[in-house]
């Protein structure tokens, strides 16, 4: 379910600005924006989404 979750947020377009912000930072402004009940079990997949996304790209970023 996680890997789901993470390949919808990927494939929905992470923000460029994920690299320079904290992560949690970055999830918490995408959910506020994007979750109608922020307190919904579907928001708090979307935020493990996202934080999973981020943090890959944070690797990659470091990698490459």
């Amino acid at each position: 379910m996680l890997l789901t979750a993470a390949t919808t947020v990927l494939a929905l377009g992470q923000p460029t600005t994920a690299l320079a912000k904290d992560c949690e930072d970055t999830c918490g402004e995408l959910a506020a924006k994007n979750c109608e009940d922020i307190d919904s079990f579907k928001c708090a997949l979307y935020i493990i989404g996202c934080l999973a996304g981020c943090s890959v790209g944070e690797i990659v970023d470091i990698l490459t």
